[in-house]
């Protein structure tokens, strides 16, 4: 069966700008008005057929959740395409660190994430155990990135951060995520600005938010870090700290949203 990659004629890599370019291209040909379009099927109703497909295959693979997940089934089926039990093969060597980093990316693709996190957590103790040691690093990145995600679904979020933190470092050195970098981010963000608040005491949580702000990540969502930061210190009655930090979001970010009115609080005329 045709793959969505094929129906648009792209590599899984591509960017999301090639993505679209690729359906303007496609959907150009497929137009009736268009001369050489009979030369793809003949008839309209095998054109409405042929750019259904093609409609389909966009908003699978412009959609970064979508194409995820769809990437993740592509490499499930893949996986599945051996002769032999593979899982019982790796779950035969817990001493070895390659074939466990390779047992927590086979259980995350066939929905064992229960197992996959026992996994991860059990080979910590075979030593400096990191994917990126025994997997592709981009096969490597996805898995840990679904470890996060489990670990922030089970309210484990001082390792769900950690995690995502990881991953953006890394992201920033040396891009792999590329279309799915902003979901990271998004999830990163929404982490550390909704739910650590709930469970870290305010110091630790201004160092995370310092931490976050150094990461290398877009000027919003560090002007956030620090606008949140500026908040917590004044209601430490940190004055001085807090307008460090409203100065360096206001570099960043002079219109954000909140902003203004933390600057209000904290003395600052609009010049000062």
């Amino acid at each position: 069966m045709e793959g969505y990659y094929d129906i648009l004629g792209i590599a899984p890599e591509a960017s999301a700008r090639e993505v679209k370019s690729a359906f303007r291209r496609q959907a150009k040909k497929l137009h009736p008005d268009m001369a050489g379009s009979s030369k793809i099927e003949e008839g309209s109703r095998s054109r409405e057929a042929a750019m259904r497909r093609l409609l389909e295959a966009y908003r699978m693979l412009s959609d970064p959740e979508k194409r995820r997940a769809y990437d993740r089934a592509l490499r499930r089926r893949a996986a599945e395409e051996g002769g032999f039990d593979y899982r019982k093969f790796l779950k035969a060597r817990p001493d070895d660190p390659e074939s466990q980093a390779k047992l927590v990316v086979y259980d995350l693709l066939h929905g064992l994430e229960d197992e996959a996190i026992e996994i991860y957590e059990r080979a910590k103790s075979l030593g400096d155990f990191r994917l990126e040691r025994f997997l592709e690093r981009g096969e490597a990145m996805d898995a840990e990135f679904c470890i996060a995600e489990e670990y922030e679904r089970r309210e484990r979020w001082l390792k769900a951060y950690s995690l995502y933190k990881r991953l953006i470092l890394m992201e920033v050195e040396r891009p792999w995520f590329r279309y799915f970098f902003d979901v990271v981010a998004l999830r990163f963000r929404t982490l550390l600005l909704l739910k650590m608040p709930k469970m870290l005491d305010e110091e630790d949580y201004i160092d995370r938010l310092e931490e976050a702000a150094e990461l290398g990540l877009p000027r919003r969502d560090t002007a956030q870090f620090l606008r949140k930061k500026a908040e917590v210190h004044l209601r430490r009655r940190e004055t001085a700290l807090a307008v460090e930090s409203l100065r360096r979001a206001a570099e960043l970010e002079p219109r954000l949203a909140g902003l203004a009115a933390l600057r209000r609080r904290a003395g600052l005329t609009e010049r000062g």
